[in-house]
């Protein structure tokens, strides 16, 4: 059964979500995301049946509705569950390919109060350079101030931006993740929610 906020499938919401309200073709999602057209068609359909987006042609779709496409995502996102290493040096980032989310993300999308964590997305295959030993958990344990979360795809660092020579996820994934963690980041969720139009999901899931 096909779920579009489930694994390679979010490439598509992700891709829509950064064209919302603009008329793009199937071959044009196909080319970014680099999945199949027969997958790109299904999770289309399944968009379409639950009333995120408009196909006013038979190959063209609109994203009318990102909040609701945003919000229901978000829902599905449990990142706080996700696999995650821990290190007590930032030094680390400077030899990985990673882009903030979750508390950094929120402090370098809109100057929201530092935290005492650096939370990444790495590679889906990560392996801790050597001869560093790092400690493997859960993201939501928090273990130490540097959070390395493999992403289970590479497709997070679409639309990736560089604040203050930090790379960060775009601003619909850095929202989805903090409003899946919960807890500790819903200060910082709507701080991103009112810098980027946001502000009414928050309404929405309380």
């Amino acid at each position: 059964m096909v779920n579009g906020f489930k694994g390679k499938s979010q490439r598509i919401v992700m891709f829509l979500l950064l064209h919302a309200g603009q008329l793009v073709s199937q071959k044009q999602i196909v080319e970014q995301t680099k999945l199949s057209k027969g997958l790109v068609s299904r999770v289309v359909n399944w968009l379409s049946a639950n009333g995120a987006v408009k196909r006013p042609y038979r190959t063209r779709v609109v994203l009318e509705y990102p909040q609701k496409l945003l919000a229901d995502w978000s829902g599905q996102r449990e990142i706080a569950l996700k696999k995650a290493y821990f290190a007590k040096d930032e030094g680390i980032l400077k030899k990985v390919k990673h882009c903030h989310t979750l508390l950094s993300g929120a402090w370098l999308d809109c100057g929201y109060l530092r935290s005492g964590f650096t939370t990444v997305f790495v590679e889906p295959n990560f392996v801790p350079p050597a001869p560093m030993k790092l400690v493997e958990g859960k993201v939501g344990q928090l273990k130490s101030k540097v959070v390395l979360i493999p992403a289970e795809d590479e497709f997070v660092f679409y639309g990736k931006r560089s604040v203050n020579n930090e790379k960060i996820v775009n601003p619909f994934l850095l929202y989805a993740d903090l409003a899946s963690f919960g807890g500790i980041c819903l200060t910082a969720l709507q701080q991103v929610a009112e810098k980027h139009g946001f502000a009414q999901l928050i309404e929405a899931r309380k």
